[in-house]
């Protein structure tokens, strides 16, 4: 079996390090990232590729624009006709993509091309939450005036993310917290070793901490839970947008409120990078694509 030919477009450094990865065993070509990846072809336009692609591989949070003479893909160093972008592709090529708008999935399914949204990989979600915690413990060091050893961290649900989060900052000596609404959570979070409570008290339990960790959905932290906390406490909200935190009620409050998104490809790039690469590989794997020609 002849390798499989990637293109990767836009994305931050990570897609460089993801490209490099898969590069070991496939012919990949990288398009608008923000450098050129080490054993890729790093292409100036689409008309430079010289084969047809096996696999696109787009960003997160890649977009859809349509006007009335074309459609264009965005990215975040550029755009492309999204005529052009699918002529690089095989007719049986498959995309992978990481919070794509629905508009995009619905012009790439249109086509009879496949999609698999990459986040939804549970293995790339378990090993992602190692960075997004190691980022939360960063800015927290950053942020407070105080040790993290000894501090009161109350981190909000019990999920992939939580559990690292809270295994990390156990490890660095603090005293962990876990606001969850199941009792079934609770007893998962007190075997864990950490203390629990009801996430739907969070105005009675907030002025007792020094640190909040949001990772869930939804808003959580609105004004009269935030009016309860005391103001040199610091809050990492690691929830995808809009987050869980009221930000405007926070810094009205004076009370330090960072929504720290996409984490992994700020603090450890190459790690998230052979993450992604190894999530990419799993999912050829199992949909089970060749190079036919």
């Amino acid at each position: 079996m002849k390798k499989l030919v990637i293109l990767a477009l836009g994305g931050d450094a990570r897609t460089v390090y993801m490209c490099s990865e898969l590069a070991k065993d496939h012919t990949v070509y990288a398009y608008g990232t923000v450098s050129e990846p080490a054993g890729a072809v790093s292409l100036k336009d689409l008309s430079d590729l010289t084969e047809k692609v096996d696999i696109l591989i787009l960003p997160m949070s890649f977009g859809l624009t349509e006007t009335a003479y074309d459609k264009t893909v965005s990215f975040g160093r550029g755009a492309v006709s999204a005529e052009i972008l699918f002529g690089c592709l095989k007719d049986n090529a498959l995309i992978l993509g990481g919070r794509t708008e629905k508009a995009l999935i619905d012009l790439i399914e249109s086509n009879g091309l496949m999609y698999t949204d990459y986040l939804k990989i549970r293995s790339l979600v378990i090993k992602n939450a190692i960075p997004t915690a190691e980022g939360a413990l960063q800015i927290v060091m950053e942020q407070s005036p105080e040790t993290v050893f000894g501090s009161r961290v109350l981190i909000t649900g019990f999920g992939t993310v939580a559990k690292a989060t809270a295994k990390l900052f156990a490890a660095a000596g603090a005293k962990v917290c876990c606001a969850v609404r199941r009792r079934e959570a609770a007893a998962e979070t007190e075997a864990y070793g950490y203390e629990s409570a009801d996430i739907s008290k969070l105005a009675e339990i907030i002025s007792r901490y020094d640190v909040i960790i949001n990772t869930v959905p939804a808003l959580i932290l609105e004004r009269p839970v935030l009016e309860n906390a005391d103001r040199k406490t610091v809050i990492v909200d690691l929830a995808s947008a809009p987050g869980g935190t009221d930000f405007k009620a926070a810094d009205e409050l004076g009370i330090k409120a960072v929504h720290a998104l996409a984490l992994p490809g700020k603090v450890a790039p190459a790690a998230a990078g052979r993450y992604l690469a190894e999530a990419a590989e799993e999912i050829i794997s199992e949909r089970g694509v060749r190079n036919v020609t």
